[in-house]
């Protein structure tokens, strides 16, 4: 799929391209860290958005999913990235502790475990969490599980609404580590048993069609800001894959890597970096655990859980660019 394929596919859905031409802008430009933009201080900036429920072969080559496509083409792809598990909130506590800590569902839960927010506080890091969705709770919402979290009302108050993401990056205040949690109509999952709904479980193509949109406008939303510095990165993936009827949750895909077997399935991981000079994808194995271990090795922040098995989580070097790493 070429980019005046995407524009074509883009203005009949009537989303804007800009997102397009800047990603392919930003591309061809030569990588602020070749021009002195790296201080040596990691990353300036880490934007972690989180989509839900969608195996890697549902999304690549879907004509629903256009920027997506543009995106895997143009920028950093991980082909082989699995989920930690299934279903969704193992794989946030995965994602933001470097281990399971006995969440196996998605019933509320709290856990008093080291966590990246203590990790971020302690070498002086700022971090909001940006939900589309309060009535999420805590399975697409990791950071409200943690004991720590939740009884310290500094901590939670940076738990916000997503449309805060609007103004602070309009007003160049946006954290070091974001982390963005779309609603269920946004991030591919679905909701309800009502058919005529958009948002509905079977209505597939849609959901995939409106998760897609939603990217490109975040993603051109982050690009367009002052926060988009040449330290900068997106983490763009997938919590697990499919619903498919089968196995444990109705998930038949249970393949996984780097202390995660069985895990959560193959998904789609973009890491859209100012440092990628042309596209580039990587066949390592790689999970939930190498993106954090890829924020904790830029930052020095240390290690947790599995990220600390270095011999099997892998950081992802390849597609996060030089800072730290």
């Amino acid at each position: 799929m070429n980019l005046e394929t995407v524009s074509r596919t883009i203005q009949h859905r009537n989303i804007r391209i800009c997102g397009l031409a800047l990603l392919t802008l930003t591309l061809l430009a030569a990588p602020l860290w070749a021009q002195g933009g790296d201080d040596g201080r990691g990353f300036d900036h880490v934007f972690i958005i989180m989509m839900e429920n969608t195996g890697y072969d549902t999304l690549i080559g879907n004509p629903n999913a256009p920027f997506i496509n543009f995106a895997a083409a143009t920028t950093g792809l991980a082909t082989n990235y699995f989920g930690v598990a299934h279903p969704s909130q193992p794989n946030y506590i995965g994602a933001t502790s470097g281990a399971l800590n006995g969440v196996v569902d998605d019933n509320d839960i709290t856990i008093d475990v080291p966590n990246v927010v203590d990790q971020l506080e302690a070498r002086g890091k700022t971090w909001k969490a940006y939900m589309q969705s309060f009535a999420l709770c805590a399975k697409h919402n990791p950071f409200i599980t943690y004991k720590d979290v939740q009884t310290n009302p500094t901590r939670v108050a940076n738990i916000v609404d997503f449309s805060q993401l609007a103004s602070d990056l309009a007003n160049n205040t946006v954290p070091n580590y974001v982390w963005i949690s779309p609603d269920q109509c946004h991030d591919m999952h679905g909701r309800g048993a009502t058919p005529a709904d958009p948002c509905d479980f079977s209505q597939v193509p849609a959901l995939i069609a409106t998760g897609d949109t939603f990217l490109l406008d975040t993603v051109n939303a982050i690009m367009t800001s002052k926060s988009w510095t040449g330290n900068s990165v997106i983490f763009i993936m997938w919590d697990e894959s499919d619903f498919t009827g089968s196995g444990p949750f109705g998930f038949g895909d249970t393949s996984g890597c780097c202390d995660a077997n069985p895990g959560g399935g193959h998904v789609v991981a973009l890491v859209i970096s100012s440092f990628l000079r042309f596209a580039r994808s990587s066949g390592t194995a790689f999970n939930h655990y190498s993106m954090l271990s890829t924020i904790q090795q830029s930052w020095g922040l240390g290690c947790l859980g599995n990220t600390c098995d270095r011999a099997h989580v892998k950081p992802m070097r390849a597609l996060a660019g030089p800072p730290g790493l």
